[in-house]
């Protein structure tokens, strides 16, 4: 996959504001309303608090703060806010779902290679990966 610059144009779908039909883009695009189809693009699907989706989302990365139902198609991380819901089919990299969100979605990992190792902590006070 080819690495688009895509910091400076961003595709919007106002609160209050609906579509139905197809969307095709290399740029971001930020959800505030109802979308009912299908996204494509290279860049990141942002679903605000009061965006809704109902189809197919097919992206770099995604972070839903709002509600979506259908197939989810994230090349790299699904972030899942704590106000969030996810119904559907989802693929992707990396998760993370905060607290309070919902996921009832059959979900699968995709990754270029598997580690298979398991670290074992036997004093937690050693330095740890710093995760925030």
């Amino acid at each position: 996959m080819k690495n688009y610059n895509n910091s400076a144009s961003c595709c919007i779908l106002e609160k209050n504001s609906s579509f139905k039909g197809e969307f095709k883009s290399e740029c971001d695009f930020r959800v505030d309303g109802d979308f009912e189809g299908t996204i494509e693009t290279n860049g990141k699907v942002v679903i605000g608090k009061n965006g809704s989706i109902e189809g197919t989302v097919v992206c770099s990365s995604a972070d839903i703060e709002g509600a979506i139902n259908g197939t989810i198609h994230v090349e790299d991380l699904l972030s899942i806010r704590s106000t969030g819901l996810v119904k559907g089919d989802v693929v992707m990299s990396k998760l993370v779902v905060e607290s309070g969100a919902i996921f009832n979605a059959k979900s699968s990992m995709k990754g270029e290679t598997a580690d298979t190792s398991i670290k074992k902590i036997t004093n937690f006070n050693e330095a740890r990966e710093q995760t925030a």
